[in-house]
Parts: C-alpha cells; structure tokens; sequence
C-alpha cells in the first residue's frame, strides 16, 4: 500500500514536470526548457499566473501592440523612471526576444523576464500585463543602476540577483551572468559608442 502511494506521488510529480516544461518550452521554444529538472517550484507560479492571465484576461490570441504602440510605452516608463528606453529595448531583446508570454528555465516572465515574488514584493498582480510587466521590469533595472552606480554591476543584478553582486561588487562569476552582460554591453555601445556614457547619463538626470 505504502509502496503504491510512492508510485503515484512520484509519477504524478513526473507529469507535472513534464506539463510545466511542455508549456515553459512553448512560450520560448527553447528545447532546453523540455528536459528542466529544476526551479520548479518557481515556474509553477509562473505557468500559473499564464493561464489564469489567458483564461481570465485576454485570451491567447491577444496579439503584441504593435511596435510604435510598445515603443512608446517603453518611453514613457524609461522616462519615469529616468533609465535609457535603448538600454530597455535591448534588455528585453536579450531577455525574452519580445515573447510576452516567456517563462524562463527559473520561472521569469514576460517581456522584462521578471520573477514572480520580485514583481509581487514591487507591488504589481499581473505578471503577463504588458503593462504591469514592462513597469516592473524597468523599475526594478532602475533601481539597481541607481544602486550599483555602474552598468555592468547594475545588469550583473537584474539577471543573477542583488545579493551576488552585493558580495563581490563585480560581475559574479557565472557564465550565464558574463554573456548576458557582455551582450547586453557590446549591443548597447554600438548606440552610445561606449556604454560608460550611460553612467553619465543617469548622473545627469539626478
């Protein structure tokens, strides 16, 4: 009896994990996703709030504003929150490919791929809102600029979390960390000619 329990909590956790990577790999398609053993917990949530957010809000074929439409709100916000919006196009580009409904292998969402108790604790209920997420996104990448002073540091933050960078005040040494910085730095230079000008930028604008 005991041993029939076993089995079926553990097939019954098999086909969850195979259901949260099913969809997790259809909002990226990325095939790593098929084969995620882990943050499952966090991706739960996420692939939560999707499906209530299509069922209950939109519909799944909601398409993306259009560009002049997304383009302007990335303005408006980078401007509230007084952060570059080309830094922000290219944070989403690297982020999520300007998928809405993208879950990461960890569990971020949306555009800005931010995760779910981040964009709760900010104060924000709809994780998949375009909207909601944008606002999110670029607050939170505001607060680390204005936080780490640098850029590097500052986007070091946003993919692997405050805390690491905190304890080393440099890039950690995760590769995933190192290649998304250096990504995100060498597009961004190509727009300001050295992405250090940014750090003059955010001086200027306190």
């Amino acid at each position: 009896m005991v041993t029939k329990i076993y089995k079926l909590i553990l097939y019954t956790f098999i086909v969850h994990v195979i259901f949260i990577n099913t969809i997790t790999f259809f909002t990226t398609l990325n095939p790593k996703s098929i084969i995620n053993p882990f943050f499952i917990k966090s991706r739960t949530i996420s692939v939560f709030h999707l499906l209530h957010y299509i069922v209950f809000e939109t519909g799944v074929l909601i398409p993306l504003p259009s560009y002049d439409e997304l383009n302007k709100k990335i303005h408006q916000l980078s401007k509230k929150y007084k952060i570059d919006p080309e830094l922000v196009k290219i944070v989403i580009e690297v982020e999520s490919k300007y998928k809405k409904y993208a879950i990461s292998r960890t569990g971020a969402v949306g555009l800005m791929q931010v995760m779910p108790t981040t964009f709760f604790e900010m104060g924000f209920d709809k994780p998949f809102d375009i909207d909601q997420n944008l606002e999110a996104g670029i607050k939170y990448l505001s607060l680390q600029v204005k936080r780490f002073k640098r850029l590097d540091l500052a986007l070091s933050a946003y993919n692997a979390g405050p805390t690491k960078v905190s304890k080393v005040m440099a890039i950690p040494r995760i590769g995933e960390t190192e290649y998304y910085v250096k990504t995100i730095i060498e597009r961004y230079s190509k727009i300001r000619k050295n992405a250090l000008e940014y750090n003059l930028l955010l001086q200027q604008t306190e």
